[in-house]
């Protein structure tokens, strides 16, 4: 069965030796590339496929089989080949696992409505209800609210629920709910979002940073793509379509850097938090709303994971175009060989890498944020920068800081931690020219991609430098700008820069 890997230098991102491994240069037998005989052929040029290549010397895909994955290992010693791997989001949705036997009814026609409104009663369509009658075990069901406010989910009547997440359309909070009984007429009510609210997340974390901030740096957005046309994204000056299952066969796909056709909100809101401008009609500013903006999608249309090249790719491109600070917020589980090497020759080349921390509940920080030289981002909040009864409600938890901060329930946590950014209830740009809230690790990194680039747009000397000096300075100077809150150094790291 063939498989698909990456193949390395063993050491670094580039290598001639790559370039000249005779096992990766061609892809059917010598004789026939020739027309005619040839000498003894390395039976594994015509095993080894090729798929693509970041650069003629750099990392390579190949497909073959387990079996000459191990030839190839004897045969190229000086290579490294890791299998490729995907990378999820780190967005916080708490999602059904299973349906509660208990709880099922079939037809689905004959389960329990629930009605979700605005405060004046009026229904409010699209919005995404997670019931769970079981937390722990995440039993339950799940659906979407019609044009009449209303979900019908698969769960007796009258049956109490453990938990309620409600996540609401564009402009609306979500709602947390505990013990809910589902009754006839049953009814939760969303509020709508104040963007004048003074304690909101991202308001009170640049708090009286300039409009500018960030000027002429360049931020890299290593996600699922982002809304250009957004009224206040025009700071977007382009980027790559980095999923190679849609370029390969259509070289011209690597222009559609924009939203992923499915869960593709996420790029956009992560961007926004980096560098939204405001308008006249939308009072809404990211961290550095100076810096220019870059998209390099690596999430596919499908809505799956995410590839180790792919991301790879994506952040060697970044490099080669100029950014000065990557954002990455995504994980996964293991560490990988591929996105350590490119995470690492961005930092040679002077490029800061940001990464979320993770969102599976305070354990162990996630791939690629437990590199030492990869920032790791947790997530904190604030207890009143929220509706009381919003859905980051149930993500309030301990350690508690100063100042009403608490570290999000969800965010993992370690010794790999440098510093913590505001995750929970973090209002940003969505595709369709509006805006919502999101929680996660995801949207705590780009905060702080934002405040280094403020920090770097305001440092010439360091913005002067070259190669690992320049990452290692700034990294250096966001650390120092930083102050402990309470949580305890592995919740925390340096702490919230400010």
């Amino acid at each position: 069965m063939l498989k698909q890997y990456i193949v390395l230098p063993a050491h670094g991102f580039r290598s001639q030796t790559l370039a000249q491994a005779v096992s990766l240069r061609l892809t059917i037998p010598l004789a026939a590339a020739a027309g005619g005989e040839a000498g003894p052929v390395n039976p594994l040029i015509s095993k080894v496929d090729v798929i693509d290549s970041v650069s003629v010397d750099g990392p390579k895909l190949v497909e073959m089989t387990p079996e000459m994955e191990l030839e190839l290992r004897l045969e190229e010693p000086t290579l490294k080949i890791v299998p490729v791997v995907t990378y999820e989001k780190m967005r916080v949705i708490y999602e059904v696992k299973r349906a509660a036997a208990e709880a099922v009814v079939a037809p689905a026609a004959q389960g329990a409505v629930l009605r979700v409104e605005d405060v004046a009663g009026n229904p409010i369509a699209d919005a995404r209800v997670i019931a769970f009658t079981n937390f722990r075990a995440r039993a339950g069901d799940e659906g979407r609210t019609g044009a009449n406010g209303e979900v019908r989910l698969r769960i007796t009547p009258n049956t109490t629920l453990e938990r309620v997440y409600v996540y609401g359309p564009p402009r609306y909070w979500g709602r947390f709910e505990r013990n809910v009984a589902l009754v006839q007429g049953v009814a939760l009510q969303l509020e709508q979002i104040d963007l004048g609210h003074d304690l909101s997340a991202l308001r009170r974390f640049r708090a009286n940073l300039p409009i500018n901030a960030g000027d002429g740096i360049v931020v890299g957005v290593v996600d699922s793509g982002i809304a250009a046309d957004h009224p206040l994204l025009p700071n977007v000056s382009g980027g790559a379509n980095m999923v190679l299952d849609e370029t390969k066969d259509n070289p011209g796909q690597v222009a559609d850097w924009g939203p992923a056709a499915i869960d593709g909100e996420h790029g956009t809101h992560v961007a926004g938090i980096v560098g939204a401008r405001p308008t006249a009609a939308i009072d809404l500013a990211g961290v550095a709303p100076g810096v220019t903006l870059r998209s390099y999608r690596v999430f596919p249309h499908t809505g799956k994971g995410a590839t180790n090249y792919d991301i790879m790719n994506a952040i060697d491109r970044a490099v080669q175009e100029g950014c000065h600070i990557i954002n990455l917020s995504l994980g996964g589980g293991s560490e990988d060989e591929a996105v350590r090497a490119a995470i690492g020759s961005a930092l040679d080349n002077g490029v800061l890498v940001i990464a979320a921390a993770g969102n599976d509940g305070r354990k162990p920080v996630s791939f690629p944020g437990s590199l030492p030289f990869c920032l790791a981002v947790t997530a904190m909040g604030w207890t009143d920068s929220f509706p009381t009864s919003s859905s980051e409600t149930g993500d309030i938890a301990r350690p508690y800081g100063t100042g009403g901060s608490f570290l999000g329930a969800f965010s993992n946590f370690g010794p790999q931690i440098d510093l913590t950014g505001p995750g929970v209830g973090v209002v940003s740009t969505l595709p369709g020219g509006t805006y919502g809230p999101m929680s996660g690790t995801s949207m705590a990194s780009p905060a702080i991609a934002g405040y280094a680039a403020y920090l770097l747009a305001g440092d010439a000397t360091i913005l002067g430098l070259n190669g690992a000096d320049r990452s290692t300075a700034l990294r250096d100077k966001l650390f120092g700008s930083a102050g402990v809150l309470g949580f305890g150094r592995d919740y925390e790291g340096f702490g919230l820069p400010s």
